[in-house]
């Protein structure tokens, strides 16, 4: 089985996260590839706010959108605003080979994740567009690429995303 990590992280709290992710399904002997969006600029602190909350999409430099060789894919995005970066749009509007493939959600947030509508908002997003969104999501509060909270869920996390 094949796993696609796909995320975005403006300041590496996500990435941090999904590296976290990536090693903990490995030890499942599955192949697990991570993919980043890149951002064409790095948008400040106002302006991710701002479309984040309107989900405008955002320039990215990423080039291959097809997500063919994934039987699964996890989403991955920080919380600005209460939502998820619109990098993430950005990137599923313009990929191919997602329809019926199962998705799993993961965020990362400064504050407490249960405030932000981050996941459910990704999880609506997904599946209209054709993924098939697992019911459970996973939130990290974080500090600096460090996991403040949320790390003590992974486990039944990633065992939720990993049944067939």
């Amino acid at each position: 089985m094949r796993i696609g990590i796909i995320y975005y992280s403006r300041s590496g709290n996500t990435k941090k996260v999904a590296e976290v992710l990536k090693d903990k399904i490995e030890n499942d002997k599955v192949d697990v590839e991570t993919l980043e969006i890149k951002h064409d600029k790095r948008p400040g602190f106002f302006k991710a706010g701002r479309s984040a909350m309107t989900q405008k999409e955002q320039p990215i430099n990423n080039t291959d959108f097809d997500l063919k060789k994934y039987d699964k894919i996890l989403v991955g995005s920080p919380t600005w605003a209460g939502k998820p970066s619109p990098h993430i749009r950005t990137f599923f509007n313009k990929a191919e080979n997602i329809k019926g493939k199962k998705a799993g959600v993961f965020y990362t947030a400064s504050g407490k994740p249960e405030k932000a509508n981050t996941g459910d908002d990704l999880r609506k997003y997904l599946s209209e567009i054709g993924l098939e969104p697992v019911n459970k999501t996973i939130g990290f509060q974080m500090k600096k690429e460090k996991i403040r909270d949320g790390k003590q869920n992974i486990d039944s996390f990633v065992e939720t995303f990993m049944k067939k």
